[in-house]
């Protein structure tokens, strides 16, 4: 996917708007500014350039350009910023004199965010943090986003990677200099960095087990008997009419389903259709889909009123008696609401959301988010436990081995260099 040379894309949102911000990184990145007229460009300093295609020579706009020297720009090469004007046209236009520059060709997707990686401006785990991050649709994931870009994962990862790698090396010293008087008896100094080391990987392994629920999200589903309200609780509950409500039983037949963000959370509500016996066909197909939507949610919430039966599940979370002015409230009823009360319908929702936040805070504090990252883990921990589960050296080396190899899948920074220098830089070896 990924090539050499000099790239250029538009790195901001798609035009038109007030500013538009197109990006190349690479050798060629002055060579570009010179073939648009913008010359003698010093790093770090804006300054206010017409741009003239390199095509015809005609004034394409004027821009604010920035120029970054490589290695201390966002992917380490050299890159040029084009500020421009957000116009279909003016984007399009530099765009396509741009690839006509030899050498200069199209990014592909996540290329920037790639050579960054490559020219060791970003670790992978921050990566994938910025991806949730231009991803995220909730403020639960906003906040997870930017905690692991803000490198909460990648300093953990870089403790455990020095930990490895010390212990790999009282192996490796051990094994191959035992004569040397320097080196002593590894084995109690091995054991006790590896012990606490796969505790933590363990702790954060076993919290990354729902780590996709955040963006999943919280799942409720209102289940009750045929008029008992939920419909209109649904509408009442997502400010617009969503659900088809009537006074005829039996109106939903299937799970109507609605997304919202409560307190930050991604919470699907589902309206089912209303449970009761002697049913045939089309409804009796509804009431099995509201038992399947009823296992798999996350909340149950019952919902009844005076003027109909409760069902009372076993597993119901939640039980509300809505149509609250129609009569007392029931003392089995944790809630009561009425579309003429929206201090009721905003107390159910705030409950709701309370629910959604002690279910989803376990995710989103998740270090590990991804299968390609909780997979490695879990290799890093079956070597470091290999290495735990004997005495002899040279299999504990190869356990570490192992952990050390499935370190690298996760940062790509782990190598038998790594491993020399910290022999010799603690024990004194090849002097």
């Amino acid at each position: 996917m990924i090539g050499s040379g000099t790239i250029v894309a538009l790195s901001s949102g798609p035009p038109p708007s007030a500013v538009a911000v197109i990006r190349v990184s690479g050798p060629e990145a002055c060579a570009v500014a010179t073939a648009f007229g913008v010359k003698t460009l010093l790093p770090r300093q804006a300054v206010l350039r017409g741009l003239t295609s390199p095509v015809d020579g005609s004034l394409i706009d004027r821009a604010l350009c920035l120029y970054f020297a490589a290695p201390g720009s966002a992917t380490g090469e050299d890159v040029l910023e084009l500020h421009l004007h957000g116009g279909v046209a003016v984007v399009e236009r530099v765009l396509a004199d741009a690839v006509t520059l030899s050498g200069v060709r199209a990014a592909e997707a996540g290329e920037f965010t790639l050579r960054a990686v490559l020219n060791g401006k970003m670790g992978l785990a921050d990566a994938e943090a910025l991806a949730d991050l231009i991803e995220a649709r909730t403020e639960a994931e906003r906040r997870r986003a930017v905690r692991l870009a803000d490198g909460a994962l990648s300093r953990r990862l870089a403790d455990w990677r020095e930990r490895l790698i010390g212990a790999l090396a009282l192996c490796e010293a051990h094994l191959d200099f035992a004569d040397d008087g320097d080196v002593g008896s590894a084995q109690p100094e091995i054991d006790a960095v590896l012990e606490p080391l796969r505790s933590e990987i363990e702790v954060v392994l076993a919290g990354s087990i729902d780590a996709e629920r955040l963006t999943d999200g919280f799942h409720v589903a209102l289940v009750g008997p045929p008029n008992a309200g939920k419909s209109s609780l649904l509408n009442a509950l997502c400010e617009r009419d969503a659900a088809i409500v009537s006074p005829e039983a039996g109106t939903t037949r299937d799970v109507v389903s609605v997304t919202l963000d409560l307190d930050g959370y991604r919470v699907t509500l589902s309206d089912t259709a209303g449970v009761r016996d002697g049913v045939v066909g089309v409804e009796a197909a509804g009431i099995a889909r509201t038992e399947a939507a009823r296992r798999a949610a996350d909340l149950v919430i019952e919902v009844t009123s005076p003027d109909t039966r409760p069902l009372d599940l076993p597993d119901a979370d939640l039980r509300i008696l809505h149509k609250k002015d129609m009569a007392a409230v029931a003392a089995t009823a944790d809630l009561a609401t009425s579309l003429a009360d929206p201090v009721s319908i905003a107390d159910l929702r705030e409950h709701i959301a309370a629910h959604a936040r002690a279910g989803l805070s376990r995710a989103e504090n998740a270090l590990i988010t991804r299968t390609r990252q909780r997979s490695a883990l879990t290799d890093v921990r079956d070597g470091i436990a290999e290495a735990l589960a004997t005495d002899a050296l040279e299999l504990k080396a190869e356990g570490l081995r192992l952990a050390c190899a499935a370190m690298a899948r996760m940062t790509g920074e782990i190598g038998i260099e790594d491993v020399l220098d910290d022999v010799f830089g603690r024990f004194c070896i090849g002097k």
